[in-house]
């Protein structure tokens, strides 16, 4: 499985309060401004613990986009620290989270989290 994957799916089992999680991409069919939907992509991977000529280790970062609905009654704080105290739970550190803003087009707010998560390599 790959990492994208594995935090794919701990956001699709721990977000029931979601309409909807996407991986990778969100095409524009699915905005709709009454729903809350997440999308959850690759970020950045990066190679470590090098020796031998060769590294290690390679550190898996995932984004993890929240679109609120407009008539959301959820509490954001509520939500947020949930799902990154589950993701830790299973071994994805949180690396920064950018702070709610609207989204110019939709005006709903959303909220974009880093998580990473380091896998050793044989």
């Amino acid at each position: 499985m790959t990492m994208l994957a594995d935090a794919y799916n701990i956001v699709t089992d721990n977000a029931s309060w979601a309409d909807a999680v996407y991986a990778k991409e969100l095409k524009q069919d699915n905005i709709a401004p009454n729903q809350t939907f997440v999308l959850v992509k690759d970020s950045l991977q990066a190679l470590s613990l090098f020796g031998s000529n060769t590294f290690k280790e390679i550190t898996y970062d995932v984004e993890i986009q929240i679109w609120y609905s407009t008539t959301s009654s959820l509490d954001y704080d509520d939500v947020e620290i949930k799902l990154m105290k589950v993701l830790e739970n299973s071994g994805w550190r949180t690396q920064s989270i950018r702070g709610r803003v609207p989204d110019p087009d939709t005006q709903q707010d959303f909220q974009t989290i880093y998580v990473s998560k380091t896998k050793e390599i044989n």
